[in-house]
C-alpha cells in the first residue's frame, strides 16, 4: 500500500509456478514470483524515488538481518508461505536479483494500490466520480485477467490469488474516512468485496479454459473477518498500530516501536505485524474453513 498511483494491481500478491526453466528441488514448487504492492514488498522500494520506503527501523526490528525494506517488524505473509513451501531461502526481490538468481523466483513487489491510493482518495482523483464500485471493479478485474493469461503464456501454471481485504479496517482509514459511529468503513469494504466477488469469476473462468492450469483465490476478506483485532474490533484506532506514524501512515524513522508486537494488528498506520502477516500466511496455505480459500487452499493446489 505505498503512494504511487501508476499500478493497476490491487491483489496482494500471486504465486506462480513456471513449467519450464526452472531448478528441481526439495521445495514443493520448482520456482515462485510474488506480484503485489507494498504489503509483499521485501526491499523494491528502497532504490525508488518514494516516500514508501521503509529500510529503516523500526521496520525489521524482528526481521534476522533488520532492516530490508519490508513494511512490517519482522516476515511478510509472503515470506512465510515462501516458507511453508519448503523454500530453504526467501525468495529475494526483484531490485537485488540477477543472472541465474532467478530461476527459483522473485519478488516483484512494490508500489500502490488502487482503491487506498486511488479509487477513495477523492480529493486528489476523480476515479470515485468516474465509476460506481462495481465498474471499478469490472475495469480492475478485466486489467488483471490480461496480466493472468500472458503470465500463463509464459509458462505459469499454479496460480494463488490473494483478494483485497478489509480495506476500511486499516488504521489510516479508519482515522481519515470513518465515522457515524462505526470503526470500519463500510464502504471502502463492501467495494472490496465487489472486487473479490470478480476474481472469483476470473477464478472459476480460467480453471475452465485453461485445462493445463489451476487458479485459485484467497478470501483475505473471510481472513481477516475471522480476527477480530483486524476487522474492527480491538477498540481505539491507537491500539491496533504499533508505531508513531507520520502524515503517511508509515512509522517515524528510528522510533520506538511498541513492545506487545505479537499481540498489535498493525505495525504502522497500513501494515499488519508479522505475527498478523503470520496468521493470513497460514489461512492461505492450509484454510481452517473452507470459505478463506476457494476452491482449494495453496497446500491443495501445489498437490493438484
Amino acid at each position: 500500500m505505498g503512494f504511487e498511483t501508476n499500478l493497476w494491481l490491487v491483489v496482494l500478491f500471486s504465486i506462480v509456478t513456471l513449467k519450464q526453466q526452472c531448478v528441481v528441488g526439495e521445495p514443493q514448487v520448482p520456482c515462485l514470483f510474488i506480484f503485489g504492492d507494498s504489503l509483499s514488498d521485501s526491499g523494491n522500494n528502497n532504490n525508488l524515488f518514494t516516500n514508501a520506503k521503509v529500510n529503516h527501523l523500526p521496520y525489521g526490528i524482528d526481521f534476522p538481518t533488520g532492516p530490508t525494506g519490508r513494511f512490517t517488524n519482522g516476515r511478510t505473509a509472503a515470506d512465510f508461505i515462501t516458507q511453508y513451501l519448503g523454500f530453504e531461502h526467501l525468495i529475494p526481490p526483484f531490485a537485488n536479483t540477477s543472472g541465474s538468481d532467478i530461476v527459483q523466483g522473485v519478488n516483484y513487489a512494490s508500489g500502490s494500490n488502487d482503491y487506498l491510493n486511488n479509487y477513495f482518495m477523492k480529493t486528489r482523483y476523480p476515479t470515485h466520480r468516474m465509476y460506481t464500485p462495481e465498474q471499478y471493479a469490472g475495469s480492475l478485474a478485466h486489467e488483471y485477467s490480461i496480466q493472468l493469461k500472458e503470465l500463463h503464456d509464459l509458462g505459469a501454471r499454479k496460480f494463488a490469488l490473494f483478494g483485497v481485504g478489509l480495506i476500511g479496517c486499516v488504521p489510516m482509514e479508519i482515522a481519515t474516512h470513518g465515522g457515524n459511529g462505526t470503526i470500519c468503513v463500510e464502504e471502502e469494504n463492501e467495494a472490496a468485496n465487489i472486487f473479490n466477488e470478480r476474481v472469483k469469476v476470473l477464478v472459476d473462468q480460467f480453471n475452465k479454459d485453461l485445462s493445463d492450469a489451476k487458479f485459485i483465490l484467497i478470501n483475505s476478506d473471510s481472513i481477516d473477518s475471522s480476527n477480530p483485532q483486524l476487522s474492527g474490533g480491538s477498540g481505539s484506532n491507537d491500539f491496533i498500530k504499533c508505531c508513531k506514524v507520520g502524515i503517511t501512515g508509515l512509522c517515524e524513522p528510528n522510533s520506538e516501536p511498541c513492545r506487545d508486537r505479537n499481540i498489535i494488528p498493525f505495525f504502522d498506520a497500513y501494515h499488519p505485524t508479522e505475527r498478523f502477516q503470520q496468521i493470513t500466511a497460514m489461512s492461505a496455505y492450509r484454510a481452517p474453513v473452507p470459505s478463506m480459500a476457494y476452491p482449494m487452499d495453496i497446500s491443495h493446489l501445489v498437490t493438484s
